[in-house]
């Protein structure tokens, strides 16, 4: 039997899709600005001071 899985927490889940979008996005690939990537990393940091 395995352990169960840890959940992710809230700092976690964000950064993972601040990441998950930088990745998938055409405009944060080419280097420009994306605000949905702004917008992202600004609630991972939020997060991450509570």
């Amino acid at each position: 039997m395995t352990a169960p899985a840890k959940p992710a927490t809230a700092p976690d889940a964000a950064y993972r899709t601040w990441i998950d979008h930088t990745t998938a996005c055409a405009t944060c690939r080419a280097g420009a600005l994306c605000l949905t990537a702004v917008r992202l990393g600004r609630v991972w940091r939020k997060t991450r001071r509570r």
